[in-house]
């Protein structure tokens, strides 16, 4: 306690919350809101100037987490001393091997990280930390493990799984419970409104504004390939597992997962044919993940 109020004392704070991942984002403002309690609670009444945004802490470059540098770097130019504040270590990073090359800049200008969650503030050259400085690459290292651990097995996965020919990637989005394929209806209503288009497709502005920008990549022959897979599989669905969410049925998931990578990335892999889909529903068994099988 008495480190992060002598860290925190007559400095400048800036607040960075960081998630992973598009479907995390609404725990940003859940982040900045814990973060706010605990300086309320550690007496800090100023106003903090505020970074988010939505990138792995596995990356360090500044093109692949902007709003990180330019905490540091308002942190570095402020004329008042400042301090950076994190609701935990691993928002700042996840890899040990980055901590260093992030930190040590900021270090050398003696502006402290503090974390809300945990006790820890990291050293400055004038105001050392020895237990903060073993601690938080100890946490990061466990965090950087947990990633690189799920990375390895995918990898190996995926080679497994090309040596079928299959083309793996997550589930993809197919909207199996719709009557129209509305991938196909956005191409249908190229020159509407993409508002309008959104609301008689039944989706978003942004979301007909990303298909029409994905599909203008596609040659007409691609994009024929991809929206015919996409009905192929539907209509699997709509058959045998009575279209998305938790009532398809295991061997339906399959197929969309094996199918996920052509589905996604079109240009990138072989087109998904009836024969494909065929394979993949009527010997499931061999294509679903290691701790399915297990539960199994």
């Amino acid at each position: 306690m008495k480190e992060k109020l002598d860290a925190l004392k007559g400095r400048k704070v800036i607040i960075y919350s960081r998630v992973s991942s598009v479907k995390q984002e609404g725990t940003l403002s859940d982040q900045v809101k814990v973060i706010k309690a605990g300086l309320k609670g550690l007496g800090y009444k100023g106003t903090p100037s505020i970074y988010q945004e939505q990138a792995s802490g596995t990356k360090m470059l500044k093109n692949e987490r902007p709003q990180l540098w330019a905490a540091m770097d308002e942190a570095k130019k402020s004329k008042k001393p400042a301090v950076i504040v994190v609701r935990d270590i691993q928002r700042f990073s996840r890899d040990p091997y980055h901590i260093g090359v992030l930190y040590q800049p900021l270090r050398e200008k003696e502006i402290p990280v503090l974390s809300i969650n945990e006790p820890i503030v990291l050293g400055t050259l004038k105001a050392p930390q020895p237990s903060s400085d073993l601690i938080a690459p100890i946490m990061i290292s466990a965090g950087g493990s947990e990633v690189s651990t799920r990375k390895k097995q995918t990898i190996q996965g995926m080679g497994e799984s090309k040596k079928k020919g299959i083309s793996g990637g997550n589930r993809f989005q197919l909207h199996a419970n719709e009557p129209l394929n509305p991938f196909r209806e956005v191409g249908r209503m190229a020159g509407m409104n993409p508002t309008e288009a959104g609301r008689r497709i039944g989706m978003t502005k942004s979301w007909v504004d990303k298909q029409r920008i994905k599909q203008a990549k596609m040659t007409p022959l691609v994009l024929e390939q991809w929206l015919t897979a996409i009905e192929m599989i539907q209509a699997l669905e709509r058959e045998k597992g009575n279209g998305i969410g938790p009532r398809a049925s295991v061997r339906v998931k399959a197929v969309r997962r094996m199918t996920g990578g052509f589905l996604s990335n079109p240009s990138e892999y072989t087109p998904v044919t009836q024969e494909m889909i065929n394979e993949y529903f009527n010997n499931y068994n061999d294509y679903k993940p290691r701790k399915e099988q297990r539960n199994n």
